[in-house]
């Protein structure tokens, strides 16, 4: 039997042909669905996170126009994620993938980097309004600097204006010790009417109210001395004061500030110059007594001859009184007293003395004189479980924003928090599209929230009273600036210390009294500015002759009565503005953190568990999967390992921020 054999080796060629082909063709689709494996699973990623983060807290939007979802821990954060992500795995087709863990790399939450994602978001929302500010681009540059600048005069004019009243103390004791005299040659004068009259009995009476009185003198001359001492070194302490505060001072102001103070350091050197006059009058007193209780022996040895005088001739008439009683009238009259050589003491002491009540007034009660009598002041208590300035660690220094910025973030403020005189009538206001509910009166929680950004009390009250005082801070250097750059209120000022010193020249009593009288009128009108705005009128950042409105015998009413009008007008700061201003002098990072408290406080109302620290403003995920290959296998590494699965491992970083 024939077999014809036949050549197979082109068969085998083509063969071999086509598998490589076939094989690169696999490898290329391979090549490409991997590329579209990648690009789907970032697709779907993204989307997954996307999902996560639409779920934004939908009470914190609608109050506060901020977008942060709420997660307790990073598990939560990836279980829900995986919950998100897993549908798009399941429904892969050319794709197939299998998720094996996603963790969270990195998150940033509300509460984190110093408040840095809650202002990110308030310019975020703010930069989109169309708002009308109250301070231009102009403005906002110089506020800061002009707030500092008040608040530095009022601290150096609150010290001086303490030490102007302990020279006045110092003036009383020098009246005192002109006063003594006065009743020392006023009892001399007595006593030697009594000698010229011969009665010895009455003379040694009026004798030992002189010696009383001149045994007064060394405790005057004490007294006068410790007080001397003691304004010497406070003015040195308020020269220390000065040259610190004096850095954030304009040059015109420092310079008038200046010459004030140089009036306080005359005053004491011309105090020095009559101290030697009064230091005297301790060993002179001494040597007084020791005379007047020499003449009342002298007097005593005429009264004893007097008395055992015995007549041998029935027409003698007695001793020769005059005779006997000359010598006493002579040494007596040796008592030399003289009054102080210069003008000194306090003639209108009841000027003085409303002046003073004035000031008195403030610190017995702020509140309780500026608060209008129709305004009720909330008795709110901060709700402190957990809230974020306490529970978190934040660093109070500062942080680099703009002023503008700062500005924008205190406009928010002002349009989404209440401050005095939000009451307890439950009113609704819309502001921007956004219900805010007015007042929290039976409902818990802080009703001047604004204050407390400021403040960060626990009490409504104590936040109104921190607020208040910053603010007549302020208002009373911006007020003194003002009377010290007008020339007339400063000569108003000076004739009402003539009046009060009794002296018509300009010595250095009569000038530092000035300073004490326009200090007080500062005050006094800084008062009538608070009262006005606390009851809803306007006050002038830089005030004009116009905007002025309290003279110098209202002043001296206000001290009388005790009773402060209401200042303000029609033009100028509302009381929420004077708030922004105090808000851009605060550190930024500390303001944040008492906004989340606030913020908290009011939605754990609707949502009791709700926690700023939960807030999820950014976050990195890794996502770990494996792949299955679909057009291509390693059949030798499958003889190798015995496995049949042609999967590799596929990772991606996902990222999502509001």
């Amino acid at each position: 039997m024939n077999t014809k054999r036949v050549k197979g080796q082109v068969t085998i060629f083509i063969s071999m042909v086509m598998m490589c082909v076939f094989a690169l063709l696999c490898g290329l689709l391979e090549s490409a669905r991997t590329a579209g494996a990648r690009w789907y699973l970032q697709t779907a990623s993204s989307s997954a996170l996307d999902s996560v983060f639409s779920q934004y807290h939908r009470q914190l939007w609608d109050s506060y126009r901020l977008l942060f979802v709420e997660y307790e821990d990073e598990e939560e954060l990836e279980t829900d994620y995986q919950g998100f992500i897993q549908p798009y795995l399941e429904e892969s087709g050319w794709y197939p993938m299998r998720l094996e863990s996603s963790e969270v790399e990195e998150w940033l939450g509300v509460t984190d980097d110093n408040g840095a994602c809650l202002e990110e978001e308030i310019l975020d929302y703010m930069k989109y309004g169309i708002w009308e500010l109250d301070f231009d681009a102009d403005t906002v540059t110089g506020l800061w600097e002009n707030a500092k600048e008040a608040e530095a005069v009022r601290e150096v004019a609150e010290t001086y204006r303490g030490r102007a009243g302990d020279a006045l103390k110092l003036e009383k004791s020098l009246e005192a010790i002109s006063e003594s005299q006065d009743r020392q040659l006023d009892t001399k004068r007595q006593g030697l009417s009594c000698l010229r009259g011969y009665d010895g009995p009455g003379f040694r009476r009026v004798a030992e109210e002189l010696i009383r009185e001149l045994k007064r003198m060394p405790g005057l001359v004490e007294r006068y001395r410790k007080q001397a001492d003691k304004l010497a070194e406070d003015l040195g302490e308020s020269r220390g004061i000065y040259e610190e505060e004096r850095q954030d001072c304009s040059s015109r102001t420092d310079g008038q500030l200046a010459e004030e103070i140089r009036q306080f350091e005359a005053y004491i050197d011309q105090d020095g110059e009559r101290r030697q006059e009064i230091e005297a009058l301790d060993a002179q007193s001494r040597d007084q007594i020791a005379l007047v209780e020499a003449v009342i022996e002298e007097a005593e040895e005429v009264e004893r001859i007097i008395d055992e005088w015995e007549s041998e001739d029935d027409e003698d008439e007695g001793p020769n009184l005059h005779a006997l009683w000359s010598p006493v009238i002579r040494h007596f009259d040796q008592l030399r007293i003289q009054a102080l050589s210069f003008r000194h003491g306090v003639k209108d002491k009841k000027t003085e003395g409303f002046l003073k009540k004035v000031e008195e007034l403030y610190r017995s009660g702020l509140l309780r004189l500026v608060v209008p009598e129709e305004k009720e002041i909330s008795a709110g208590v901060l709700e402190t479980l957990e809230i974020p300035s306490e529970t978190e660690i934040w660093s109070g220094g500062a942080r680099n924003i703009s002023l503008m910025d700062h500005l924008m973030v205190n406009e928010y403020c002002g349009r989404f928090f209440r401050c005095f005189p939000a009451g307890g009538d439950g009113e609704e206001i819309a502001k921007d599209g956004v219900q805010q509910e007015k007042g929290t009166e039976g409902k818990g929680g802080l009703s001047y929230e604004v204050e407390y950004m400021i403040g960060g009390k626990d009490l409504d009250e104590e936040n109104l009273v921190f607020v208040v005082n910053r603010l007549l801070a302020i208002r009373e250097g911006l007020n003194l600036i003002h009377i010290l750059s007008d020339s007339q209120k400063r000569q108003e000022a000076q004739n009402l210390a003539m009046l009060i010193t009794g002296v018509a020249g300009l010595s250095p009593l009569v000038l530092l009294t000035t300073f004490f009288v326009m200090s007080i009128w500062a005050l006094g009108e800084s008062l009538m500015d608070i009262r006005g705005l606390l009851a809803g009128k306007q006050v002038m950042l830089f005030k004009s002759s116009e905007d002025w409105t309290l003279d110098l015998d209202q002043l001296v009413s206000m001290g009388q009565n005790g009773e402060i009008g209401t200042g303000g007008g029609e033009r100028g700061l509302v009381y929420l503005s004077w708030l922004k201003i105090l808000l851009i002098m605060d550190e930024i990072v500390c303001q944040e953190y008492r906004m989340m408290d606030m913020i908290q406080m009011n939605i754990c109302r609707v949502q009791k568990s709700f926690r700023m620290r939960r807030g999820i403003y950014q976050v990195q995920l890794k996502n770990s999967l494996v792949g299955k290959h679909v057009f291509f296998s390693l059949g030798f590494v499958e003889q190798m390992t015995g496995s049949r699965e042609h999967t590799y491992p596929m990772e991606n970083m996902v990222e999502r921020k509001y």
